[in-house]
């Protein structure tokens, strides 16, 4: 039976191996390299944004599918890697908000305003992406994992195409030894954006369903990723089904 209720927190805290004091320089420079009109509203939008999140999530009642032995690994303090459909973020930042951990943030506008949401629920991030300073996040966040943090990241990157799983996350979870947990989620009511990747709000007082698979194991001497990422689909798809299919009997909700 799916357990109905609030989700137990998975993430911890993080520093993300970087001095606070460093990151704070940072989104300073990031400030003042801005036109003044910029720099307010990235001040003070992000934190509104953050705060309307927190009310509407507030609202919703959420349901527990699939595997849940990677609960008994999360207790444990063994850090674990997440990974999920980018237009499932506005639940998931939410969903793991307080044991927040390190995050994958592209470095584009749309990335920064994204940042500055999760650093306003208290999430640390890494800025890169797949087009532009991946490899340098993804060894920031490996850095993290090896530190005892757990780390989450988008499958199917910032620009997709969308649900379609990337290798990124499978480069973490070999290097680190670190189990990977592919999850999903679906609402039974919601807004769909107009974006690449139809992002999902789940609308007030509405019943969300998160689906969990077994976690998965990359061995260090495994350099099969096109095998992994195959797996790594097919658990994803599996788990957006089943999502969905709690809800109204379909494999992709819409």
């Amino acid at each position: 039976m799916p357990s109905v209720g609030e989700p137990k927190p998975l993430f911890h805290t993080s520093e993300n191996g970087v001095p606070q004091a460093a990151m704070t320089r940072d989104l300073g420079m990031t400030f003042r390299k801005r036109p003044p009109t910029d720099a307010l509203l990235l001040a003070v939008i992000p934190p509104l944004a953050a705060g309307l999140l927190r009310l509407l999530h507030r609202t919703c009642r959420f349901i527990t599918l699939g595997d849940t032995t990677w609960r008994t690994a999360s207790a444990s303090d063994r850090p674990m890697l997440f990974a999920t459909w980018h237009y499932a973020f506005p639940a998931v930042i939410y969903y793991f908000r307080n044991r927040q951990g390190v995050l994958m943030v592209s470095r584009s506008r749309d990335g920064e305003w994204a940042a500055r949401v999760v650093h306003a629920l208290g999430y640390q991030t890494v800025r890169g992406s797949s087009h532009r300073g991946g490899s340098r996040a993804l060894r920031e966040m490996l850095k993290s994992v090896e530190e005892g943090y757990d780390a989450g990241l988008i499958a199917d990157g910032s620009q997709g195409p969308p649900q379609v799983a990337q290798k990124g996350i499978l480069l973490v979870a070999r290097s680190s030894g670190a189990p990977l947990v592919p999850f999903s989620m679906a609402a039974d009511r919601y807004w769909r954006l107009n974006s690449w990747d139809r992002t999902v709000i789940a609308k007030p007082f509405s019943r969300i369903a998160f689906a969990f698979g077994p976690p998965i194991h990359v061995a260090r001497r495994d350099r099969d990723l096109d095998r992994l990422r195959t797996h790594l689909q097919e658990e994803l798809d599996r788990l957006t089904r089943l999502a969905w299919h709690y809800f109204d009997g379909t494999a992709n909700g819409t």
